[in-house]
């Protein structure tokens, strides 16, 4: 997303000038939203923006010079699929429209038949939509982890013998744990701004090193809280922000690797790579 928390970045893939001409027109027109727009012609030039920017919507061109149909979407999807599509289509292609839908786009438009309050309304929606969906995911996800939570904590006991939080019984591998965590969270937020892959061997190593350590959720929460006040403490730049909002997900998503390990008995797949 862009530096003004009220625009939006729009990917608009159309090869044909005067159409995409026309939505950038549209947009002015429907100026409840502002729209940050980058244009390109192509699905390879997309995917490249996909792969390096981070991107709020995909107004995607069903015809295009080296794509058409489902396999654009399909191609976004791979990439990205966490950005919401909505498919631009001709008078002929409402039902390819539909099967975009099938396979991942969120809506359709046609061209013939683009205003501008429907356009705005279109957009929004289906920004709306994914993130409805994304949050219902993570509340399913933190229910899961709350049902498991009293299991592992116990296993945790167990594992270390003691009930006493590992900060205080062995400060000198929490405090590692620390500095470990806290580039892990860099690596998580900095994946915003260069569409990467999330940072696997160290989420997997951190858990691991945790769970032989005797540590159970309370540990992992004092870990993250420890971490997210060195590096966000008191400070309410954007920075600070994005460790405090992502750090979020990435607290749910470590709890999850931690109550594996006490299940499975072991690492996760990346944590033999970490650790080699």
């Amino acid at each position: 997303m862009t530096s003004d928390a009220m625009t939006r970045s729009l990917l608009l893939v159309e090869d044909n000038p005067a159409d995409a001409d026309l939505v950038v027109d549209l947009l002015d027109q429907a100026n409840r939203d502002n729209y940050d727009v980058t244009h390109v012609m192509r699905i390879a030039e997309a995917l490249e923006i996909l792969r390096t920017r981070q991107v709020d919507i995909v107004l995607l061109d069903l015809r295009l010079p080296d794509g058409s149909g489902l396999d654009t979407v399909r191609s976004v999807r791979e990439v990205a699929d966490d950005v919401p599509i909505v498919v631009l289509t001709g008078i002929d292609d409402e039902e390819t429209a539909i099967g975009c839908i099938d396979i991942g786009a969120q809506d359709y438009l046609c061209k013939g038949d683009i205003r501008p309050v429907a356009l705005r309304r279109t957009l929004g929606y289906a920004i709306s939509r994914q993130r409805e969906a994304k949050l219902r995911e993570l509340q399913e996800t933190l229910e899961r982890y709350r049902a498991l939570s009293s299991q592992s904590s116990n296993l945790g006991s167990v594992h270390s013998g003691s009930a006493i939080a590992l900060r205080d019984r062995n400060a000198e591998t929490f405090a590692g744990l620390v500095k470990d965590y806290i580039s892990l969270l860099d690596a998580y937020v900095d994946r915003l701004s260069v569409r990467r892959d999330k940072p696997r061997t160290a989420m997997d190593s951190i858990a691991l090193r945790l769970g032989e350590a005797g540590g159970g959720p309370r540990d992992l929460l004092d870990l993250h809280l420890a971490s997210l006040y060195k590096v966000a403490g008191g400070r309410t730049d954007d920075r600070s922000r994005s460790y405090v909002l992502e750090g979020r997900l990435l607290a749910l998503e470590m709890m999850g690797l931690l109550v594996d390990y006490y299940r499975m008995g072991g690492p996760g797949p990346y944590a033999a790579e970490a650790l080699s």
